[in-house]
């Protein structure tokens, strides 16, 4: 079952872990910044008891961790322990490294590798050019809804429409804090993304920067990884976008070849 689709029903008992394992979720994707309870509460869908008991308890267990105002949630260092001990990424990130470096020295831009991680996008690696410029605050380790970034919109692209439908349903009250991301354009810019292949997109945060994102697909299966980065717009002007995404289409297919061919892809 791929990981986007909805959980089977709660069972008796259940409940809870799937209440538990959705707070943590949405925890992360609000960064080290954190995320007030009752913001929590609405993006859950639960009465803000509710989300203080279990985000109470998940505080005891280190696997949350408030602010001295006692406000203010963030992801606790029992989290980032257990991260550690998983290293399922690590192999995912040497193996694309070459390909990001390519794309890094032949472009220019700042390089991502984003995987799909259910409903949200997770960025797992990140390269600066040599002269590296201030080009997005997306950093290791961030994780964004699915449809919010060129990376996060080339992954949802990726989808079948019933599971991309899914998606966007369950992120729903997500993508009201990202409304300068997504927002009212989501399913027009998605619909281009399908068309297109990629993604194009002046930044909505940092003026004067375009990103780009492509996927790396195997096969018919959709991609469950893409490639992303960012250009100042004098770096990637219109009339040289089709080149420049067809040379890192071109690095990508060879990247992906000779993994193929060593029986690693």
């Amino acid at each position: 079952m791929s990981e986007s689709n909805p959980l089977p029903l709660p069972t008796p008992g259940t409940q809870v872990i799937d209440r538990t394992v959705l707070l943590l979720r949405l925890l992360a994707t609000f960064r080290s910044k954190g995320a007030r309870l009752t913001d929590l509460a609405s993006e859950a869908d639960l009465p803000p008891s509710t989300a203080h008991r279990i985000l109470k308890r998940l505080a005891q267990h280190r696997l949350v961790s408030q602010d001295d105002s006692g406000q203010c949630y963030s992801l606790g260092s029992l989290a980032y322990e257990l991260g550690l001990g998983h290293g399922g990424e690590a192999d995912t990130v040497q193996r694309h490294r070459p390909l990001i470096e390519r794309v890094v020295r032949e472009t220019g831009a700042t390089g991502f590798l984003l995987m799909r991680s259910g409903f949200d996008s997770l960025c797992i690696d990140r390269l600066e050019p040599e002269t590296p410029r201030e080009m997005s605050a997306m950093t290791i380790g961030d994780r964004l809804p699915l449809g919010v970034g060129v990376g996060g919109m080339v992954l949802l692209a990726e989808l079948p429409a019933e599971e991309a439908a899914r998606v966007i349903s369950g992120n729903r009250s997500v993508y009201q804090r990202f409304a300068r991301t997504a927002g009212q354009r989501l399913h027009e810019d998605l619909a281009r993304a399908v068309a297109d292949g990629h993604v194009v997109r002046r930044s909505p945060v940092t003026p004067g920067i375009v990103g780009f994102g492509l996927p790396l697909r195997v096969g018919r299966a959709p991609a469950d990884l893409a490639l992303s980065g960012a250009l100042m717009a004098s770096e990637f002007p219109p009339a040289e976008r089709r080149k420049i995404l067809a040379g890192v289409q071109k690095m990508i297919a060879e990247h992906l070849a000779g993994h193929l061919a060593a029986g690693r892809a």
